[in-house]
């Protein structure tokens, strides 16, 4: 009953990856200022007119390319463990390691999906994921500057040697319909991450949510 219990919440974590629903704050636009692929990313998410398709084309045109199937399992296990703290809110570090099988299974899943891309682009990794005007850009890579940047856009990371996050929620009007945003960052330090990935040195994730109300 245990593990049923575990995987139904994985589930609905995946499932929350498709439909954001973003806490309501007032709107502002979303300043993007950091290093060029991150920051592309989620500049190109913004905009409530952005679609999946378009933005999944723009980072090809970029350079990112669709990851080889014989190593697709290990890179999206490795982007999953980046993202365990928006994927499993809230758990602790040490449930998150515990679910972390069950829950790559259903990021392949969704990454498998019809209307999404999984791309990568050296050592950083991209998920689209887009369900009619629902859209989520989520970034994974190593340790840089760049989340910092973003981070202090956003408010700046609480001080800890842990997980560390740091978000903007936001509700606006625009093309004569409400939305909902949601820009999220944050950092997994690598004694935090799965054994089994931690030498990917994968700590560093960013994402982008909206979803009209």
């Amino acid at each position: 009953m245990t593990t049923l219990i575990a995987r139904n919440t994985i589930l609905s974590a995946a499932l929350a990856v498709v439909l954001a629903s973003p806490a309501r704050l007032v709107a502002q636009q979303i300043t993007v200022t950091a290093a060029p692929e991150v920051s592309a990313l989620m500049a190109a998410c913004t905009p409530t007119t952005a679609q999946g398709a378009a933005i999944r084309d723009g980072l090809v045109a970029r350079g990112w390319a669709e990851v080889p199937e014989d190593k697709r399992r290990a890179a999206l296990a490795a982007f999953s463990a980046a993202h365990m703290w928006s994927f499993l809110p809230n758990y602790l570090s040490a449930d998150r390691v515990a679910n972390f099988e069950p829950l790559t299974d259903a990021v392949e899943s969704a990454a498998n999906g019809a209307d999404a891309a999984f791309l990568a682009s050296g050592d950083q990794y991209a998920l689209i994921l887009w369900n009619g005007d629902n859209l989520s850009c989520i970034w994974a890579g190593q340790q840089s500057d760049s989340i910092d940047t973003l981070a202090v856009q956003l408010g700046g990371f609480p001080h800890s040697d842990r997980v560390t996050t740091r978000a903007i929620d936001q509700r606006l009007e625009e093309q004569g319909r409400s939305w909902t945003r949601r820009m999220s960052v944050g950092r997994t330090p690598v004694p935090d991450l799965p054994p089994s990935v931690a030498e990917t040195g994968l700590t560093d994730a960013a994402r982008l949510d909206r979803s009209p109300l």
